[in-house]
Parts: structure tokens; sequence; C-alpha cells
């Protein structure tokens, strides 16, 4: 299993590689497998395309958003 540490630079990794928004503007926690994104992006479309980045790496549970 990954550390916490591990899966909050995974996910921000796979945040930079997702086209449709900027990862600058997204801030990503993890506790136990479960990430949280926080920040604030301008449409639906970004947001469901930051939880799907997210959740698309291994050993991710669950996305929460602040």
């Amino acid at each position: 299993m990954k550390t916490d540490v591990e899966l909050q630079q995974d996910v921000m990794s796979e945040l930079k590689w997702e086209p449709t928004i900027k990862a600058a503007e997204i801030g990503v926690g993890a506790k136990d497998g479960i990430v949280t994104l926080s920040g604030y992006v301008d449409s639906y479309a970004k947001k469901w395309a930051a939880e799907r980045a997210a959740a698309r790496v291994f050993g991710v549970k669950a996305v929460a958003e602040e």
C-alpha cells in the first residue's frame, strides 16, 4: 500500500496529465487512501475531470472535494 505522501504525489502527477484542468488550481491531500481535492475550477466539467483523474490513481479508495 502506498503512503499518504506517495498517493498525494501520484494524484498531483495525474492531474498534470489531464488536459482540461490546470493542476496548479487544485490542492491535493491524502489520508488512508482517501484523497481530498480543494481549490476552484470554473466549470462542472473541470471538476468532474479532476475527480476522474484522482480516482484513476492506483491506491485511491475515495475522492472527497472541498
